[in-house]
């Protein structure tokens, strides 16, 4: 009997990559061609070149982070490589990050075990998320006090709020309770052996939990670094942030002729905000020009504004996953060679 949950993903990714199309489509029409042409003039191939140089340096922070917890002589080059690389298969794919993260791993094996790569991996996206939580706490709280919101969208700001302040105790209560998967795991294979009674079963289960579990031990391990390697990973995270804000602020300056670091910070709040949710939606297309649009429109900067700056992002997006897709496919050929 064929089993039918490998038949949803592609439903649902579908479904979502229709409805974000047909968004994107009508944000365009609402804009007009004209002005959104008139936007990418005004950002031009040395502005485009600018905003991938800040983009490609958000990539080596990340990068720098991540090898600063693997513990292993890692290049900074051949991380660099792997993350791109990565979010190339997470952007174009609907199981972003349980395609994009073992990727990341696969890609360094020649420096550091795979195992070892992913647990630094891990550790590197819990410093990220709750860095991510903190920037969206902060860009919310700011918005609510700077500006008079619509009823409704203080309603969505609230609850953002209430998200991020859980995900910060989540964080906390993982940071403290070690090791939680593995035991939960653990627990959980009981039930699943008591109908999965083919030959081998059981030691299948105790190998994918003792893979588990090491996993785990070398992750908080990871996160359980000297102080001075927690820094560098902090300044790492803090460094990436600023250089998101950075590139905001320039590509709003270059489209609107004037831009604030205010509004940029809030609009990169937003923009973290949708790559949180929408996360599943390939290149949240769709969702970012109109999130993006409604910001720019009731920041008073006009929706075009937002429009443009948002399909700006997803150039620059393709961009990297075209360079990333490149980097995979030589490293592929080099094996095979």
């Amino acid at each position: 009997m064929q089993p039918v949950p490998t038949r949803r993903p592609s439903l649902t990714g579908t479904l979502l990559a229709t409805a974000g199309l047909a968004l994107l489509v009508w944000q365009i029409r609402q804009v007009g061609l004209d002005q959104i042409g008139e936007g990418f003039r005004a950002v031009g191939w040395r502005g485009f070149s600018a905003i991938l140089g800040m983009s490609l340096f958000r990539f080596a922070s990340r990068s720098l982070a991540w090898i600063t917890l693997i513990g292993r002589p890692v290049p900074l080059r051949s991380a660099i490589a792997a993350t791109i690389s990565g979010d190339a298969l997470g952007n174009l794919s609907f199981l972003s990050l349980l395609v994009s993260e073992p990727a990341k791993a696969l890609y360094v094996t020649r420096h550091a075990p795979a195992a070892m790569a992913f647990a630094a991996l891990t550790a590197e996206n819990f410093f990220y998320s709750v860095s991510v939580a903190c920037v969206i706490l902060a860009g919310t709280i700011t918005l609510l006090a700077t500006f008079v919101v619509p009823d409704a969208v203080r309603v969505i700001l609230w609850l953002s709020m209430a998200a991020m302040a859980g995900v910060l105790a989540v964080a906390l209560w993982l940071a403290r309770t070690r090791p939680i998967l593995s035991a939960l795991a653990r627990s959980a294979s009981h039930t699943l052996l008591r109908w999965w009674r083919t030959p081998g079963a059981q030691t299948r289960v105790a190998g994918w939990l003792g893979q588990l579990e090491r996993i785990e031990t070398q992750t908080y391990s990871a996160l359980s670094a000297s102080p001075w390697r927690l820094g560098v990973v902090l300044a790492c995270e803090a460094a990436f942030h600023l250089a998101s804000v950075a590139e905001a602020w320039f590509t709003l300056h270059l489209l609107t002729g004037s831009a604030t670091l205010l509004t940029a910070f809030l609009l990169d709040t937003v923009n973290r905000f949708i790559n949180v949710v929408f996360r599943a939606v390939p290149f949240r297309i769709g969702v970012d020009e109109a999130t993006s649009s409604g910001f720019t429109e009731m920041l008073g900067l006009g929706s075009a504004a937002g429009v443009t700056l948002a399909l700006v992002r997803k150039a620059r997006m393709l961009v990297w996953a075209g360079i990333g897709l490149g980097l995979l496919g030589r490293r592929a050929i080099g094996r095979i060679l």
